[in-house]
């Protein structure tokens, strides 16, 4: 660890994801979800943040308690007033885990050894978990985000498991019980350009390219991690997940809302249900959908059914959001992603799905294209924004403003559509 400490850059942001600091050992049978670290385990990670002093900028923990003691100790040390903040895909059930009952079983059955051999080898999820390659590389990029651009270390405390099986994954190693991290050990994550670095217990390496993408596995991971999350994978519902929300396997920033269709009015009904049984909030009707609060999450529940993916995705008008994963009442699941979709990711651009479908709302869709190309830093081309300007153009002054009333109920303003809109009726 002091190694690599004094070897990683100073001059960019460094993500440092370390296990918690020393503990008692745990009863069989025990998580340890409440389980502190000892009068040793606070001495050594004050010690640690005074290796830190100056250069630790963020401290985000699992919400285990000795996790959130870990990153306290390491502030008293380093001797800053940095928030710490909880962050659930470090613990609790942590990036692995989709449904904490369902993958009690696996360690039930497989032990400990077992698991973390599947975690580190294996490419194949087991019961309640997530795939181990895709979680990985979510998880780091959900890192790298959060570190954004802040030049420094940024401290991810978390368990055992999490790191030898992120740093594994991201190295390309089966790595086994000899590279466990001890305690305070852990794996250090850098951008060099367009290459992801990481240097664990004196290995490196390097992942060229962009850490998650648009692919048919990275897209179904994604929405099982969002809906065991929010809906549970028990809920009995069919529905499709839909839209925007991906563009989080992008930022790494987790969603703002979630588009869930119902492939009719009856399993609309079914998903209403479920959604209030897991606890979900109304907050509002909107003119085509109804909205609820849960996790953190909006979820918005059209009031229109869509029987098929393909159906939905053939009502997408911007390639990005031609995204969707279809859910069985039986954790069925089947994805689709519009080509132009992956294209949009390739050349960094927001793109038109033309002709659009959706052309009375296209002064909507070209605020979406501009928010779009800000959240991703990707360009909404001239081209693009042009051919929204051409069906604009081509109305009638009445249909024009119908577009205009449509945009002012639909749209939430900014990016400049009222200014342009106001320009051409001069």
């Amino acid at each position: 660890m002091v190694l690599h400490l004094d070897e990683v850059p100073h001059d960019r942001p460094v993500v440092l994801l370390m296990r918690h600091s020393v503990r008692d050992d745990l009863p069989p049978e025990d998580v340890g979800y409440l389980a502190p670290i000892t009068e040793v385990g606070w001495r050594l990670a004050r010690a640690l943040g005074e290796r830190l002093l100056g250069r630790m900028v963020t401290l985000h923990t699992s919400p285990l308690t000795r996790c959130i003691q870990t990153a306290v100790a390491l502030r008293e040390g380093a001797g800053v007033q940095l928030e710490v903040v909880e962050d659930r895909l470090l613990g609790d059930p942590g990036a692995y885990v989709l449904d904490g009952a369902r993958a009690w079983s696996n360690w039930q059955q497989l032990d400990h050894l077992g698991v973390m051999d599947h975690l580190v080898s294996q490419s194949e999820a087991l019961p309640g978990m997530a795939r181990p390659d895709e979680a990985a590389r979510f998880l780091v990029q959900h890192m790298m985000a959060t570190a954004g651009d802040v030049k420094g270390i940024h401290v991810f405390i978390s368990h055992d498991s999490l790191v030898t099986a992120t740093a594994a994954r991201i190295l390309g190693l089966p790595l086994s019980l000899d590279d466990w991290p001890l305690y305070l050990e852990g794996a250090f994550f850098w951008r060099d350009e367009d290459v992801l670095h990481v240097a664990y217990r004196g290995r490196r390496g390097g992942r060229p390219g962009p850490v998650c993408a648009l692919t048919q596995g990275d897209v179904l991971e994604f929405a099982r991690r969002e809906i065991a999350a929010t809906l549970g994978l028990d809920s009995g519902a069919s529905f499709s997940l839909v839209g925007g929300a991906f563009k989080s396997l992008l930022t790494g920033r987790r969603p703002r809302d979630l588009d869930l269709w119902a492939p009719s009015d009856s399993e609309r009904r079914q998903l209403l249900t479920a959604l209030r049984a897991r606890g979900a909030r109304p907050t509002q009707t909107r003119r085509f959908s109804d909205v609820f609060e849960l996790e953190g999450r909006e979820i918005d529940v059209p009031h229109e059914v869509m029987p098929t993916l393909d159906e939905g995705l053939d009502r997408c008008d911007i390639a990005l959001s031609a995204v969707g994963v279809a859910h069985g009442p039986r954790d069925e699941w089947s994805v689709r992603v519009h080509p132009l979709a992956a294209e949009s990711v390739r050349r960094r651009q927001v793109l038109l799905i033309q002709p659009l479908v959706n052309w009375r709302y296209a002064l909507t869709t070209l605020e979406r294209m501009r928010r779009y190309a800000l959240d991703l830093q990707f360009e909404s081309p001239a081209s693009e924004e042009t051919a929204v300007w051409r069906v604009y153009d081509a109305q009638s002054p009445e249909e024009r403003a119908k577009m205009l009333r449509r945009y002012h109920a639909t749209g939430r303003g900014g990016f400049g559509v009222l200014e342009e809109v106001a320009c051409r009726f001069r």
